[in-house]
């Protein structure tokens, strides 16, 4: 009875190319698309735009910020007021 042969699993597996010479594998692409020069791409962004806010400046971006900042006002009334009126009340006590 022939056995199938057991591989040597302790070995690395040798690498196999598509050339014997430079035992580099070949890639299925053409070589004169592999080293394509950096060119922009029409409708691409530049590196500063992907990184630098753009802020549209409109009455309703304003309007919104303005907001923002009188919530944020208010919010740190009233936290500092509660506060006050805590501590009044406890030295009350």
């Amino acid at each position: 009875m022939s056995y199938a042969r057991i591989p040597n699993f302790s070995q690395p597996v040798p690498d196999r190319s598509d050339s014997p010479r430079t035992g580099r594998r070949r890639l299925s692409a053409d070589g004169r698309y592999l080293n394509l020069p950096n060119e922009p791409v029409p409708g691409g962004i530049e590196p500063w735009e992907a990184v630098a806010p753009v802020r549209p400046d409109t009455a309703h971006s304003r309007a919104l910020r303005f907001l923002d900042v009188g919530a944020e006002l208010l919010a740190a009334v009233a936290i500092i007021g509660g506060g006050m009126v805590l501590t009044g009340l406890a030295s009350l006590l």
